[in-house]
Order: structure tokens, then C-alpha cells, then sequence
């Protein structure tokens, strides 16, 4: 396996198809989220989420106070094969310093290494290095040196350090494309394909989904950090 890193100019076309290829395949796990794919809005994200990393790609090398940079995995065997990525942000003011936006592994790449790769590139460019994840893969972050700090909406904040960065991070607004026309079209034909008390019914369960994971990531993140507080 061979990483690449783009922090001058975006990846090539084909390049970048095969990135935003993996990020659909992957939805569930990239998606703050954690949309399933039985949920009938499933549809929305997987047109939305590659167009919002498909944004985040477009900008790399673009703005030098807003940087995004990414890391790409080939295959050895078949050079150019991307068989994983991970998109983060620089801290501008603090070069020690990013945050992870999203990585995700090739499903028949998985378990050889490529995520711990991608992660030890990362944190050896930045020792300071946050991000969010689900909690069943804490273990992973923390077999590379990070720790739980605390929890953000659906998902569990974790660091190479005690703290985050005092420094800011560019964060792209992704307002527009879920108010986009596209997504409305999408919306629209979900509506004719299944009838409005389904789309009704999917948007209440995708809440009570979302609001179940906050739940257990603020549950787990405190029962860490009352861990850490707890005399020996």
C-alpha cells in the first residue's frame, strides 16, 4: 500500500470519483448521523454526504486561511486502486494541530492495516490531531494514542491530548446543499415513490435514531471522564 497526500491541488478526476465512490458505499458509518439504509431518507445522504466531500475536495489548495488537505490509499497490487482515504482540516495558526472530517477503508481492504496507516501518516504530520467517531470504534482510535474528551451530538470527541486546539479550523456550512434543489427533487420523488406518511414516518424514526445516539455517546463520553476522575 501506497499513501498519497493533496494539499497543493485536489486529486484527478478519476481519482476523486473513487473517493467519493467509497464515501457512498459507506454511508451509514460516515454520517454524523449514522443514517441505516432500511430508513427511506437513506436515499437523501447518499447523493448529499459525497457532494459535501466532494466540496471539501474542491478547496483543497485553494484557500491558504481555510485549508483541507487528503490522504489517499493505493493498492499496491493494482496502483491505482484507492482502497481508503482520510479528509481533514489543518489549524492554520496552529501547525501541530487538525481535525479528521471523515476516513473510511475499501469494505475488501478492511483489517490490513490501512486505517492505522492513514491515522499514523496523519498524527505524525500533526501530534495534535481531533475527531469525532462512533463508539464502537473507540477502541481503534485509542490503540493509536487518543483519548475520549467529550461528546458532540451523535458522536464521541477524541484527541491525541487533553484538550482540543485553541486554534480554529475551517468547517464547511452544508446548509445549502440539504436546502438544494437536488435534495428537494430527491425529496419529492421519495414522496411519490412511498407516499407522504412514509417520508412522515422515516423523518421520525431518523429523530428518534438521532437522538438515541446522542444519548449513549454523552452516556459514554461522561462514564469515561468520571473514569479518569476517579481516585485509584
Amino acid at each position: 500500500m501506497s499513501i498519497t497526500r493533496y494539499h497543493a491541488t485536489p486529486p484527478g478526476q478519476a481519482i476523486g470519483e473513487q473517493v467519493l465512490k467509497l464515501v457512498e458505499d459507506n454511508i451509514t458509518e460516515l454520517s454524523m448521523l449514522a443514517v441505516p439504509p432500511s430508513n427511506l431518507l437513506y436515499e437523501i445522504y447518499r447523493w448529499a454526504l459525497p457532494t459535501e466531500i466532494g466540496a471539501y475536495i474542491s478547496r483543497i489548495g485553494k484557500v491558504a486561511s481555510e485549508p483541507v488537505e487528503l490522504l489517499v490509499a493505493f493498492d499496491d497490487a493494482a496502483p491505482h486502486e484507492v482502497v481508503g482515504f482520510l479528509l481533514f482540516s489543518p489549524v492554520p495558526t496552529h501547525p501541530e494541530a487538525c481535525g479528521v472530517n471523515y476516513m473510511a477503508v475499501k469494505q475488501s481492504h478492511r483489517r490490513r492495516g490501512i486505517g492505522t496507516q492513514l491515522m499514523k501518516m496523519l498524527i505524525g504530520q500533526h501530534p495534535h490531531t481531533e475527531l469525532t467517531c462512533q463508539i464502537k470504534k473507540v477502541p481503534f482510535y485509542e490503540s493509536l494514542g487518543l483519548q475520549v474528551l467529550d461528546s458532540h451530538n451523535t458522536q464521541v470527541v477524541m484527541n491525541t491530548r487533553s484538550a482540543s486546539t485553541t486554534g480554529l479550523m475551517a468547517v464547511l456550512d452544508v446548509s445549502p446543499i440539504y436546502e438544494s434543489s437536488e435534495v428537494s427533487a430527491h425529496h419529492s420523488g421519495l414522496v411519490q415513490r412511498w407516499g407522504l406518511r412514509a417520508m412522515t414516518q422515516a423523518e421520525k424514526q431518523l429523530e428518534r435514531h438521532v437522538a438515541q445516539l446522542a444519548r449513549h455517546a454523552k452516556a459514554f463520553a461522561d462514564a469515561r471522564s468520571k473514569a479518569v476522575q476517579a481516585p485509584e
